[in-house]
Order: C-alpha cells, then structure tokens, then sequence
C-alpha cells in the first residue's frame, strides 16, 4: 500500500509538526484512498509532548469539510517530539479508523522523518494489532 502526499501538504504537515512543539502535534489527510489532496491541522486538545487528542470540533469541522468536498479520511498524522517514527503501544491501541497513520518525528528537529504504517485489528477495541508499513510517496 502507498500514500500518495503533494509536496506541498507534506511541507504544510511538516511544519504544523514543529510549530506544535514541545508538544504532539494531530491532523488529518484527506483524499481518496491511498492519494491525500487536503490537509486539516487539528489542535491537540492533550497539550502532551507524548500523546495526542484531536480537538474535539475541529475534527467534526475537518470531518464535515471533507464530506461536503467529497474527501474521505485518508490518514491520521502526529508527530513523536523525541522518539522515532514508528507506532508506540498507546498509538497502536488508540488506533480505530483503517486509514494510514502518518508519524512525523522530530527527535532531530532539523531532519524530520516521516514514516507511515497501517494498524490491523480483528476489533477497534483491541488493544494490539499488526503493524505494516505503508510506503509515503512525494508528489
């Protein structure tokens, strides 16, 4: 599985990434399945440097925008301020929608890595799934 990224919403994600820190930053990709075309910054209600909440009306906004365009959720993003980019046990469990989850880390400021996985689960309840990379291809 790709995720397709226009550079320039990867760039705008990259940022919304550093001007969040010190904390997490969360947003959403929308687009067709495996191709985003709109991004939507969400503000981290959690204000946490090691966990995200997505503000609770910008994400029905984000999700009412993307429905009046004709958009589907394609990815979930947030950013790792000092760990790697790579799904942790709290991102893995909180994970209940079968989209792609984007991970922006940040451990060295000046190179952000950006990785992609999806998390597979028999239940959105479960608190383990597989974890797979999805390849991010730049546009």
């Amino acid at each position: 599985m790709n995720l397709t990224i226009p550079k320039p919403i990867y760039d705008e994600m990259v940022r919304h990434c550093i001007d969040e820190m010190p904390n997490e930053a969360c947003g959403f990709l929308g687009g067709k399945v495996g191709e985003a075309s709109a991004l939507y910054p969400l503000a981290n209600a959690a204000l946490s440097p090691v966990y995200y909440r997505p503000e609770g009306k910008q994400m029905l906004a984000a999700f009412n925008d993307m429905e009046e365009q004709g958009l589907e959720l394609v990815a979930i993003f947030h950013s790792h301020v000092a760990s790697p980019a790579y799904p942790s046990v709290t991102d893995v469990r909180e994970a209940h929608y079968p989209v792609a989850y984007v991970i922006v880390s940040l451990s060295d400021e000046n190179s952000p890595v950006c990785r992609a996985f999806e998390v597979i689960k028999s239940d959105w309840r479960d608190e383990a799934g597989e974890i797979l990379e999805v390849d991010v291809v730049l546009s």
